[in-house]
């Protein structure tokens, strides 16, 4: 039943989201200055009908104090802030809580979402965890009944007619619950580094915090008297503001409040609680939590950032000086730097020149995917080919003049080698003109069109305005004749070779290469047996990175 009922709440907000939409190909950025109102809604539950849920002493006083730090004028802010801490606190309630409160919002808005208290988790037969986060009638033996499935929070949240979202959570899913820190060597004992369990669909405008990670105990300390991360995420709103704001901007926005309290967070529990974040940054930050945005400040300093998970670890330095490891934003000066990416064991995975300009916005993907040409690479250029006379059926050695387009595609890794690895897709069409060499009792051979599909991988090294690469290759060549007659017919073979290529560089994305392939295959020319053949090619390639 109560599945039923959250199913039909969070298919209410579907037909808004359209008016959110904010995607690359949208309109232009709302200025900040002039963006809606921002709005919240704080739920905490400290009491549980289930005994197999201990009570929790601060969660009810993490929404309290975290209510009073939005809202104040000194801090926050925000246009209201909803204080959801009273009343009925089951799942059903909690849910037409959050449906009522959606009804406020408009689309301009800025809608944060926070909830601490209990959280659990089911294990199917399969061996997959699903997370649910615990209402006051939540059966711990029962969550898919009778808990809030946190997928269904992370939908309703995406489904919010504003068109700027936040969701924290400070909840524990290791399946006991919230711990006191005094329970922390057990927790500790108990920690495991599962697989994560949610959803890492989220949108650009969109970011979704959480107190720990799966697996790990989120902890409640009595020293703070608030859960941990709740407790460094309202210092960094308030009494820590000037060292949460890194940019000098005058406000602090989600990814710079999250960043401090990860931090504190893991310096206060020995990193046995790691709080993570499902965050993009795209263009100037409109996710602010606290200072004045008609005040704010603009900087030139670029900022860089990453809280996705092929990014975790990665150490960033920036002319020989290392500015952090992430997930984080870090601060860069503008101009041209010379940027390093190495990964927890030290290795260096990616270094390069990259432009920085004033005001930018960056993530490690991108910075890393342009250090080494792209992730996605397209190519088009002039190819010549040359093939054995005996395949053509003439005296000399006939050559094709065409076109080569091809694709490659490399890994996201942190390891330093794959970053090198990559695999690539061509087609090269050519034209052989009629043959005047070809043997006098055979007449003229005909016009032969080329046609030629080829994959393989790609060993490949990028350097400061050079590009080397190796690629072996396998092909499948069609010699098309433009009259299909004896001697002249029609042929398919399959080929195998490798590419060399050298290139320069003049920006990171674009390049210009020569190119040498060779190819061999089997086939019955000089005599009735079989032999080794070769063909050649040479091609003058221009490729763009993305």
């Amino acid at each position: 039943m109560i599945r039923l009922f959250l199913s039909l709440v969070l298919a209410l907000p579907s037909a808004a989201l359209a008016q959110g939409s904010f995607g690359a190909g949208g309109d232009a950025e709302p200025d900040p200055d002039r963006a809606g109102a921002r709005r919240a809604i704080v739920v905490g539950i400290n009491a549980y009908d289930d005994p197999g849920f201990a009570p929790l002493r601060y969660a009810r006083k993490d929404a309290e104090a975290l209510a009073a730090v939005l809202a104040s004028p000194d801090y926050g802010g925000f246009a209201s802030v909803e204080l959801v801490v009273d009343g009925d606190l089951s799942a059903v309630g909690v849910m037409k809580r959050l449906t009522a409160w959606e009804a406020t919002l408009a689309p301009d808005d800025f809608a944060f979402v926070y909830f601490s208290g209990h959280g659990t988790r089911q294990i199917d037969e399969k061996n997959r965890s699903r997370v649910f986060l615990a209402a006051t009638d939540t059966r711990r033996d029962d969550p898919v009944g009778s808990g809030i499935p946190l997928q269904a929070a992370q939908e309703f949240l995406q489904g919010l007619p504003a068109s700027r979202r936040a969701l924290v959570v400070d909840a524990c899913f290791t399946g006991d619950g919230k711990v006191d820190s005094a329970a922390a060597d057990s927790a500790a004992r108990a920690a495991v580094d599962d697989d994560l369990a949610f959803s890492e669909r989220f949108s650009e405008k969109e970011a979704q915090l959480y107190a720990t990670t799966y697996g790990r105990p989120a902890l409640e300390s009595e020293a703070l008297g608030h859960g941990v991360y709740t407790a460094q995420f309202i210092a960094a709103l308030s009494d820590r503001f000037d060292e949460a704001d890194i940019n000098g901007d005058l406000v602090v926005s989600v990814a710079e409040a999250h960043d401090l309290a990860r931090d504190r967070t893991m310096e206060t529990t020995a990193a046995l609680q790691v709080p993570m974040a499902f965050y993009k940054v795209v263009g100037r930050e409109l996710l602010i939590l606290s200072g004045d945005p008609n005040s704010r400040k603009r900087v030139e300093a670029a900022l860089v950032a990453a809280y996705d998970g092929p990014q975790q670890g990665l150490a960033f330095f920036v002319d020989g000086q290392e500015k952090g490891a992430f997930p984080r934003t870090v601060m860069v000066d503008p101009g041209l730097r010379t940027v390093e990416f190495k990964n927890p064991k030290g290795a260096v995975v990616d270094r390069g020149r990259f432009r920085f300009k004033k005001e930018g916005q960056y993530s490690v993907q991108n910075i890393r995917d342009s250090l080494n040409g792209g992730r996605h690479l397209l190519a088009v250029g002039y190819a010549h080919t040359w093939t054995p006379g005996e395949a053509y059926t003439a005296e000399g050695v006939p050559s094709a003049f065409g076109l080569r387009l091809a694709y490659s595609v490399r890994p996201p890794s942190r390891v330093p080698m794959l970053r090198r690895l990559g695999v690539v897709v061509d087609a090269v069409f050519g034209l052989y003109p009629e043959g005047a060499d070809a043997p006098a009792n055979l007449g003229q051979a005909p016009i032969t069109g080329h046609v030629e599909v080829g994959v393989g991988p790609v060993i490949r090294l990028d350097l400061p305005w050079l590009l080397l690469s190796i690629q072996p290759r396998v092909a499948l060549v069609l010699l098309a004749r433009s009259e299909a007659r004896q001697p002249y017919l029609n042929w398919l073979f399959g080929t195998v070779g490798g590419t060399f290529a050298v290139g320069v560089r003049p920006t990171n994305r674009f390049s210009v290469q020569a190119q040498y392939t060779v190819q061999g295959y089997n086939a019955p020319l000089k005599t009735a047996e079989p032999s080794v053949e070769l063909s050649h090619r040479v091609t003058g390639t221009v490729e763009i990175g993305f």
